[in-house]
């Protein structure tokens, strides 16, 4: 069926979801990671968390995760342990559910279509609700790839009854597809006459629902141009009015307009209306002219005009398309050398600029050259996106190793520093001081503490002065002396004595009274220094112990952290040339890809620019012949 093409559902990166509680800091980092699309700092963070064992609330989710984003950069064997591992662990039911869909999804991938089957067999009730959507659309992706295409009509009907209004657009368009396909596939297998039956009337009312959509969005839009343009190539054999009525409502600067301009002109000339077929044909020649339908429709403009007997016309569209087909040709042959000699990739990758690897290839990333011109006609296959991607993904990663070789030295010098200034302090640790000053104030302290004993027992507070007080008790000792002095001397101070005595025996009594209600509280004050005293005492020892354990082992973990230096650097040399050695492997996968498709591109051309040369040289035969009979071709 011309034109009958399946619009396949991107398959996203479907990562954990979000759990209801992050209990581990680590996770929630790898995930804001994740969600932010940096998936490469979230697969670095986490396989750092996993090996620090920091994901101890998280394990099965982590393993989930990585082996999603495993997934998504193509490491299908890697992903697929880990799902497998996950199953033979006997996990919940909700985490069995999420890695059997994995399993699916990369054995899909991997066009084992039978295994994929069995393994999507196996998903539960329990499946996350995020991913529900996409395993119902990847089941039947499964059955479409599989020619299956009445069960996968079946697959669809659930999609088409339960997701939203627009999803369920592009699922309709699915199902009518799906259901035309099944119908014919039976009619090619009883091998009778094609007559459509009622799947095929079905598939193609679901397409006209599609072709009627009333919608702003722009996806919407796209759909709805899609299911005109396959009704319409669908018709054109034979229903060439109806045909065109779809046809017309493609929008004129959409994605599908070429095609349907061409498509026009097709449906006209089967109703053998020349001159109402050059109309959509000269709009398409004067499009981009490295759409195939650009190429056709030169061609078709000769044709249409020669079926008119303009042959002058004729001949002059026959020469501008002979010309224009040169030119293509030329810039073509620049492509594949641009391609051969490496410059289209550098230019390619050139205009990366983000430093996260991504999901997807940026098609607006495109060179702004000469020889990139055809890239959009090649891209349009699936594997250059995959090509392209792992080619920009090994150039980030060769890039990133790169940076962390400029990076090894600073550690070299970190460490050579940390060595230095270990070296420098070495000199001043003296264990044996140290050790001895401890041992001299331990027995201070015994001393200190055996008078304490002493004091304990007789209960004498004025040992517990302090040096102030002890200053005033001296002070009032003085004082006293000086009285008695004065009462042995005669003299008018006799009159004065009994008012000293009363103020000596004054202050002598509140000293007396302060230190010995404040006894109790003096001893335990004291006993508390002593035990903080102990306590530092015994903490000293421990850092001395401590000092002593790292003047033996620095040595030895310097030389450690100096082989770890270098074994990262040997490492890192070693992935760089494995990267190196992927990277023009994946150059080659992909030249020879690009090579194919310009070939085939290439072969078109030459095939329009002799069909070009062959009707311009059947007009000029005929306008020989016509000169020579002395009639004018007309």
């Amino acid at each position: 069926m011309a034109g009958l093409g399946m619009l396949i559902f991107p398959l996203t990166l479907s990562g954990a979801p979000l759990p209801a509680a992050v209990k581990d800091p680590h996770y929630g980092a790898v995930l804001y990671e994740f969600y932010q699309q940096n998936y490469f700092s979230a697969t670095v963070n986490l396989l750092t968390a996993q090996q620090l064992k920091r994901l101890k609330h998280h394990d099965a989710d982590s393993e989930l995760l990585l082996g999603g984003l495993y997934l998504s950069y193509g490491l299908h064997s890697d992903a697929e342990k880990i799902f497998t591992k996950l199953i033979d662990d006997a996990v919940m039911p909700e985490v069995r559910d999420r890695a059997w869909f994995y399993l699916g999804k990369i054995r899909y991938q991997k066009q084992l279509f039978t295994e994929a089957e069995t393994a999507l067999s196996r998903v539960g009730d329990a499946l996350d609700e995020s991913l529900q959507e996409e395993f119902r659309i990847l089941k039947a992706n499964l059955l479409m790839a599989q020619e299956k295409y009445t069960e996968a009509a079946t697959a669809l009907e659930g999609l088409v009854e339960n997701e939203g209004e627009q999803k369920a657009n592009y699922a309709r368009f699915n199902l009518g597809v799906a259901l035309i396909r099944a119908s014919r596939k039976n009619a090619d297998q009883e091998k009778g006459e094609h007559k459509k039956d009622d799947r095929e009337v079905v598939g193609m009312n679901l397409l006209r629902e599609v072709a009627e959509l009333k919608s702003s969005a722009s996806d919407q839009k796209a759909l709805r141009d899609k299911a005109n343009l396959v009704l319409g190539f669908s018709l054109i054999d034979t229903m060439p009015v109806v045909a065109k009525q779809f046809l017309q409502r493609v929008r004129l600067q959409g994605p599908f307009s070429n095609k349907a301009l061409l498509g026009l002109g097709w449906a006209e000339v089967k109703l053998q209306r020349y001159e109402a077929a050059l109309v959509p044909w000269e709009e398409l020649a004067t499009r981009e002219r490295t759409d195939p339908a650009v190429f056709e429709a030169l061609l078709g403009k000769g044709n249409a005009l020669e079926r008119l007997r303009a042959f002058p016309q004729a001949m002059q569209s026959y020469k501008n398309a002979i010309a224009i087909f040169e030119r293509e040709l030329d810039a073509l042959n620049n492509t594949v050398v641009a391609v051969k000699e490496g410059r289209l990739w550098a230019d390619l990758l050139g205009q990366v600029s983000r430093t996260e690897m991504g999901w997807f290839w940026e098609a607006e990333l495109l060179p702004d050259t000469p020889e990139a011109r055809y890239l959009p006609v090649v891209m349009a296959e699936h594997g250059f996106h995959e090509a392209i991607k792992n080619l920009r993904d090994l150039w980030f990663l060769d890039r990133n190793l790169g940076r962390w070789v400029s990076e090894v030295p600073a550690l070299e010098d970190m460490l050579a520093l940390r060595r230095a200034t270990y070296e420098a302090q070495l000199d001043k640790l003296t264990p044996e001081q140290t050790l001895g000053h401890v041992q001299d104030v331990r027995i201070s302290r015994d001393i200190y503490a055996d008078e304490l004993t002493r004091i304990g027992e007789t209960k004498d507070a004025f040992e517990l002065l302090t040096g102030k007080e002890k200053k005033l008790m001296e002070r009032l000792s003085k004082v006293e002396e000086r009285i008695w002095q004065l009462s042995n001397q005669p003299g008018r101070h006799l009159k004065r004595l009994d008012n000293y005595r009363d103020r000596y025996r004054l202050y002598k009594g509140l000293l007396d009274y302060e230190v010995e209600t404040t006894y109790a509280i003096r001893f335990q004050q004291v006993k508390k220094s002593l035990n903080s005293l102990d306590a530092e005492l015994e903490e000293t020892l421990q850092q001395q112990n401590s000092l002593q354990r790292a003047r033996g082992s620095a040595p030895v973990n310097f030389a450690a952290y100096e082989k770890i230096i270098s074994n990262k650097r040997q490492q890192i040399a070693l992935l760089r040339k494995e990267i190196k050695a992927a990277f023009d492997e994946q150059q080659r996968q992909l030249q020879e890809m690009v090579d194919f498709e310009l070939d085939i591109l290439r072969a078109r051309l030459v095939d329009y620019l002799d069909q070009a040369r062959f009707s311009l040289a059947h007009l000029q035969d005929l306008a020989a012949d016509a000169a020579e009979s002395g009639k004018e071709l007309k």
